[in-house]
């Protein structure tokens, strides 16, 4: 007799469709069962799911901490920070702010002393800005800004400034119509425009530029390399050679 392969009878071929058919429909049910379980654990399109649980719709984002509002105050000292230029700058802001007409004299080619020539109603007022954080302002530059008046033929004048003033200067500026206006004149005016809300105000506040005194091109911060100040650094014009102004960094 030939032998070939076993002949399975059909009974136990049966069988075996069944336990293969079982175990096919077991394996399909749990995969059917994890994907019901994952779909429901999964946040909907309509939620995001923070790490303490809560649920918090997209479309309302999460709460942002608003930015600080600084005082009149605290303004004053990032006003100490600045360099003359966006002391000028800012001061001029404040009294456009207040309705007057600004016109720009001052920076490195001041005509005559004076910064700023600021009008209201048909009067204007020439106006020096001090960004002295030491100095107190004496009677010479009463005296200086007195000239000026004369010069431009303007009849009222303003000393702003961040330092205090001699008795002596005070005195001057009463008996010629001169307005003193020191760190605390000047946060009122602050508080009066709301400064520490104005964009412009603290832009300037936020530039960290140094700008030359002599003809208002950006600085740069050098390092010497050789002399007496050999190592040390400094803030150089940036159009050097054309020109040569330096001074020293604080």
């Amino acid at each position: 007799m030939t032998q070939g392969h076993p002949i399975v009878p059909v009974p136990v071929r049966l069988a075996l469709v069944v336990v293969v058919g079982m175990v096919v429909v077991i394996v399909l049910f749990r995969l059917v069962c994890a994907v019901v379980v994952a779909f429901r654990d999964r946040p909907s399109d309509e939620c995001d799911r923070l790490p303490d649980g809560w649920a918090v719709p997209l479309e309302a984002p999460l709460p942002v901490q608003e930015a600080r509002v600084e005082t009149a105050a605290e303004l004053i000292q990032r006003i100490r920070a600045v360099d003359w230029f966006q002391f000028e700058q800012l001061v001029a802001v404040v009294y456009g702010r207040l309705g007057y007409a600004v016109a720009r004299r001052g920076g490195a080619r001041p005509d005559g002393g004076i910064d700023l020539v600021v009008e209201s109603n048909g009067e204007a007022v020439a106006v020096q800005c001090k960004h002295w954080k030491t100095w107190n302002v004496g009677v010479k530059a009463v005296r200086e800004l007195l000239g000026a008046l004369t010069d431009a033929g303007i009849g009222k004048g303003a000393l702003v400034m961040l330092g205090g003033y001699t008795g002596e200067a005070k005195r001057l500026a009463d008996k010629h119509g001169i307005q003193i206006v020191n760190e605390s004149g000047l946060t009122r005016m602050l508080e009066e425009i709301q400064a520490a809300r104005d964009p412009e105000v603290l832009a300037i506040l936020s530039d960290e530029r140094k700008i030359c005194p002599r003809c208002e091109a950006p600085m740069l911060l050098r390092t010497a390399a050789k002399g007496p100040t050999a190592g040390r650094r400094f803030w150089g014009c940036s159009t050097y050679p054309r020109c040569r102004f330096t001074m020293r960094a604080e």
